[in-house]
């Protein structure tokens, strides 16, 4: 600046010195750092991925003040299907078959609710006694290990007597819905597979008895969806 008798001063700014200050003087001049913002989309339980959302709306070039608008929009992964049916008439007791197009893949780390509304039928045309039963389970299909809590027995049926043999065959249905949490760490398929069992009709009641089970009768299918990260 200009002083007395033409004298010209030059004044230094001061700058403080603490670690919190953002303003610092470079050779072009004073430089204040300037801050954007940016959304976190989903995707996983550990890095700044969540099954939220994040989205954000720079203010306008030039603007002052500037305003950044910040939101949220809930976006867990989910997904449906129906099933085919199991034909378990030829399986032995105890074997797990798995339901045709059952199989959902679970594409990201975190906590699904799986669901299944299942249906199952099972005839016989034979006289005596004999009990027949369906269950169904999801299941891991790397480790092979079923979900916890899922297993349901969609048919448990005891035929106590004799059976006219002039009335036909004879067959019971039931459903059932099959539904776990699970927790995963990387992208893990699931599927429904399916057992049946009789009992006390011999060797008569097992080949006699046939067995059934579907996912997309009557049309409620499979579902599943991401909880929790």
């Amino acid at each position: 600046m200009a002083g007395a008798c033409g004298r010209t001063y030059r004044i230094d700014p001061k700058l403080d010195s603490s670690s919190c200050n953002a303003l610092t003087e470079t050779a072009s001049g004073l430089l204040v750092p300037r801050a954007t913002v940016t959304g976190i989309a989903p995707g996983g339980a550990v890095s700044t991925e969540r099954s939220v959302d994040v989205d954000v709306t720079p203010p306008a070039a030039g603007a002052c003040p500037e305003n950044w608008t910040v939101g949220a929009r809930l976006t867990p992964v989910f997904g449906s299907r129906i099933a085919g049916m199991a034909d378990l008439r030829t399986s032995a007791q105890g074997q797990q078959v798995v339901l045709p197009n059952s199989q959902v893949l679970l594409p990201e780390p975190g906590v699904y609710r799986l669901t299944a509304h299942l249906f199952a039928v099972a005839t016989w045309n034979f006289n005596g006694r004999h009990i027949a039963s369906i269950t169904a389970l999801w299941v891991n299909t790397t480790t092979n290990a079923f979900a916890p809590g899922s297993p349901r027995w969609v048919i448990l049926h005891d035929q106590p007597g004799t059976v006219n043999p002039e009335t036909g065959l004879k067959s019971i249905g039931g459903n059932a819905v099959a539904e776990a949490l699970v927790t995963i760490t990387a992208p893990t398929t699931y599927e429904i597979r399916a057992l049946r069992a009789t009992a006390d009709g011999g060797a008569l009641a097992n080949a006699n008895l046939q067995h059934y089970l579907t996912g997309g009768i009557p049309q409620q299918g499979i579902m599943w969806q991401k909880v929790s990260d």
